[in-house]
């Protein structure tokens, strides 16, 4: 069962309006990061968002979703300037390209998309699924590491929302 996570309106997040829960990009090219309110856990490791708009970039790799690590803390430092692998995370573009320490198999994502994404901890596995699309990806050390849902923001008018 996914339990919904909240924006994290404790970090910088320039040029995004978050009105409702759903995160909107109002300003063209520059990466912006948000973050949930609480980590995940073992007993808590579902967690879904669901892409209301995938924005004006016709390319695929300016959405990006994934896992932040907790030791960014709530420094402002690289909320507003970095994507999540730049922060030193996990993550997958639109367009199903890994950024990061990790391997996972391909799956695309785009306005509409609901997107469900599983941590197994113990195995250090995260199990991403769209529709009927079906990932798998391998984050070594993941059962050592406390870390927040994310997603990145680069066009103008993407909106993202938790579900």
């Amino acid at each position: 069962m996914l339990i919904p996570f909240q924006i994290d309106s404790s970090v910088v997040h320039p040029g995004v309006r978050v009105e409702d829960g759903i995160a909107t990009k109002e300003t063209n090219g520059g990466w912006v990061t948000l973050r949930a309110t609480k980590t995940l856990s073992p007993a808590n490791h579902q967690w879904g968002i669901k892409i209301v708009d995938q924005g004006e970039g016709a390319d695929g790799s300016g959405l990006m979703l994934g896992l932040l690590p907790h030791f960014v803390g709530n420094s402002s430092l690289g909320f507003g300037t970095k994507y999540i692998s730049e922060m030193g995370g996990w993550c997958i573009s639109r367009a199903g390209q890994t950024y990061g320490s990790w391997k996972c198999e391909k799956i695309t994502f785009g306005t509409g998309s609901v997107v469900e994404i599983d941590c197994d901890f113990a195995s250090n596995t995260v199990t991403l699924t769209n529709g009927r699309e079906r990932a798998v990806g391998h984050i070594p050390g993941l059962r050592d590491v406390e870390v927040y849902p994310a997603f990145s923001l680069y066009y103008l008018n993407q909106r993202a929302v938790f579900v």
